[in-house]
């Protein structure tokens, strides 16, 4: 595991989530599910799909994030799979935090 590239990236994906104003919150949530589901790519694009065009009774704005959130895993261009894509996303959601 080559450390510098992952925090390059997960420096770059943070700057990406705070640009496109992604709910940190739900990010998390999203990142849960990857892990939950075994680190499946396809499963996670079906859940972002879902949540970002058919979610459950949720707000307006909690749509919108998934939309973003899809659209950023979507263009993702990054040879990590797995743990380490979860650790990258999961470093760039605290690394997106206000007061890092």
């Amino acid at each position: 595991m080559d450390w510098d590239r992952l925090m390059a990236e997960a420096e770059e994906m943070a700057q990406r989530l705070a640009q496109a104003g992604v709910d940190l919150n739900e990010a998390e949530k999203a990142l849960t599910y990857y892990v939950y589901k075994g680190y499946d790519e396809q499963a996670m694009r079906r859940y972002l799909e879902l949540m970002a065009t058919r979610p459950p009774l949720r707000s307006k704005k909690t749509q919108a994030h998934y939309r973003k959130m899809r659209d950023l895993w979507l263009s993702w261009r990054t040879g990590l799979r797995g743990p380490d894509k979860a650790r990258v996303w999961g470093w760039a959601v605290r690394l997106a935090k206000p007061g890092r």
